[in-house]
Order: structure tokens, then sequence, then C-alpha cells
């Protein structure tokens, strides 16, 4: 029987070439469908959740590529959640609105209350009458004094004050600047789009957390200093470091320094 164009024969043998033809479609096939997989695959992270021991697993998660993390709060008896972390030394958080592009590991901070009786001053230097009169810490007085709030659950200080571009200052508890909390602390040194602060460094190799704050704008401002004394820690590693000078070398990783601008100055 003749076939038409085109058309095989019913019980015709398949030629060498249309098997390979047919395996090499096959392998394709297979092979699109693996890049396939690999690319789904490719196209979304792993976000996992650490206790703030850094290593314990509170939680894993899957994010497409190019969306955020998840937010959630876990609880831990007898702690506070104060946040999550993008570092196991709880450094700085984590910012929720960043665009996850790889596998990511977050870190639980957690703290207990416990009063804190110190009191802490602004140190600093400048034009502003304030910092003017501290004078690095040279004069501590009730200008310089932050206000504690009455509050039986959080350790929270503040400060209403005027300042001029250029003044530097950090926040301590004496005018040996022990205990002090610098540029590292601040939760934000920018408000619609201006910044109105900037890391003025310190003497030497100084981390941020130790660095001078330098205002970029002049005006009156209201500063926050929230405190963690029971998870204070200190640097021992440090070549001088000694026990009467401990406090030169205290370290928090919660603290943190927030401020209000009020406008411009009052004086």
């Amino acid at each position: 029987m003749t076939a038409g164009c085109g058309a095989k024969e019913t019980g015709t043998a398949q030629t060498q070439e249309e098997v390979s033809t047919q395996a090499e479609e096959k392998q394709t096939a297979e092979e699109q469908t693996e890049a396939s997989a690999q690319e789904e695959t490719a196209a979304e992270h792993t976000v996992t959740y650490y206790d703030s021991d850094g290593t314990t697993v509170l939680e894993t998660k899957t994010a497409a590529d190019g969306v955020c993390a998840e937010e959630f709060t876990p609880e831990k008896a007898g702690e506070t959640f104060v946040g999550w972390y993008a570092t196991p030394q709880m450094s700085r958080k984590y910012d929720f609105g960043t665009q996850v592009k790889e596998d990511t590991a977050l870190y639980a901070g957690f703290t207990s209350y416990v009063e804190d009786t110190r009191t802490f001053v602004i140190v600093g230097s400048g034009t502003g009458a304030v910092l003017a009169e501290s004078d690095w810490g040279a004069v501590i007085g009730e200008a310089q004094t932050m206000t504690k709030e009455e509050n039986d659950e959080a350790n929270v200080y503040t400060i209403t004050l005027d300042l001029e571009a250029g003044d530097q200052f950090q926040f301590a508890i004496n005018g040996s600047w022990e205990d002090q909390r610098g540029f590292g602390y601040m939760t934000t040194i920018a408000q619609d789009g201006t910044e109105y602060f900037k890391n003025s460094g310190g003497i030497g190799e100084t981390g941020a957390k130790k660095s001078n704050i330098e205002v970029a704008v002049s005006g009156n401002y209201t500063f926050t200093l929230t405190t963690y004394p029971g998870e204070d820690v200190y640097d021992t590693e440090d070549s001088y470091y000694t026990e009467e000078t401990k406090e030169n070398f205290n370290m928090n990783p919660y603290d943190t320094i927030t401020w209000t601008y009020n406008g411009a100055a009052t004086d």
C-alpha cells in the first residue's frame, strides 16, 4: 500500500535518523524541565530565624527572590523581644524593607528588665551653649544631665537642647566618658531625605558605637537613650582593658539613641 505525502506506512520501522531525532528531543525536553526546576529553586531563598545564641533555629521560611522576609515576634519566658538583627553580634537591626536576594540569617534580640541606676549626661564640644560649656566633658551640670523617666519596665533617658551644625557629642555616665554611647547606637540619622547627623569618628581606630555624633543641621533636638544594663558587655580583649578601667570598654548590643527635631533653636 502506498502512503500519502508526508504520511508513514503503518507498521514501517523507524529509520536510525528518526530514532536519533526523538532521543535528542527527549533529552532536550528533560534538560528544559531540569533548567526550569533550577530556575524555580534559584527564585526562592531560605530565611533562617535564630535565637539570640546564634545557633538555635526558631523558624525557617522560604522567600521568593526579590520579596521581603516575613517578620514575626517570637516569645521567650521572662524576656522581652526587642527586634531582629542582621548579625549574631546584634550590631545592627535587620531592615525588613530589604529585598531578599540570597539565603538570609536573622537573629532574635531578647532582653530582661534590670533597673539602670546610672546617670547619663551629654559630653562633647561645639558652639551650641550646652556643648560649649561641656568642653568634652570637663563640665557636667544640670544642662548636660539627662532626665530618667519613671518607668518600672524600661530605662529611658531624655534631654532637649539646642545644637549647631558642626557640634560633636556622645552620651556617657561621666566626664571620663565611661559607658559611652555614640554614633553606632543611633537608630537613624535622616528624616524626610535630609541627614541631620553624621559619624565624626573618634580617637584612633574607633568603632561606630564609640564614634562622635556630629550635627549636620542646626536646631532644637530631643534625644532619647534607652538602655538594657543587664545585657552590657565588656571588650576584655582590648590590650588596654583593666578591671579599674573596665567601664571605658563597656558596650551594649541593644541600647538605642533616637531623636526628634523640634525645629529652629530656641535661643
